[in-house]
């Protein structure tokens, strides 16, 4: 049976993308892809620094961890790779802000796989943007207002 979505390989560079300062979530990430069709290998890479807390978001997530002890963007191209080169799926997902990744991308347009690239809003390269197919800029959560009523005496 052949599934009628689009079968998404992501691959989310963990410490490039996952910063508190950037508020976004595993959720965020996986929200945004939803409607765009299955993921059916999802890996976040991530060093020894993260914490536990993170690690059992991403089990919780359904996500699988790479956990490496030198260098993560090697370990993202890699995982990459192993995406282009599945048969089973047609879409790479590539969470990262880095315009170093382009070589993985272009390798990924050459095999016929359809680029999708997530990032925070505003902090993506703006080369990586435009050899995508489709790039997702991920908002910032929107800070929660408080009604209260003022009683004045």
């Amino acid at each position: 049976m052949e599934d009628k979505y689009p079968q998404i390989g992501l691959v989310i560079n963990g410490p490039n993308i996952l910063l508190s300062k950037f508020d976004i979530s595993l959720e965020d990430i996986l929200y945004a892809l939803n409607d765009i069709g299955r993921i059916v290998v999802g890996k976040v890479v991530i060093n020894y620094e993260f914490s536990s807390n993170l690690l059992k978001s991403i089990i919780d997530s359904g996500l699988e961890s790479v956990m490496v002890n030198g260098r993560v963007d090697v370990a993202v191209a890699v995982e990459g790779m192993k995406i282009i080169y599945n048969p089973r799926i047609n879409v790479l997902a590539l969470a990262t802000r880095d315009a170093h990744f382009m070589p993985l991308v272009f390798e990924a347009k050459r095999m016929g796989k359809d680029v999708i690239v997530i990032a925070p809003e505003k902090k993506v390269s703006e080369a990586l943007q435009n050899i995508a197919d489709k790039t997702i800029e991920l908002l910032p959560p929107k800070p929660t207002t408080t009604l209260y009523k003022v009683k004045v005496d």
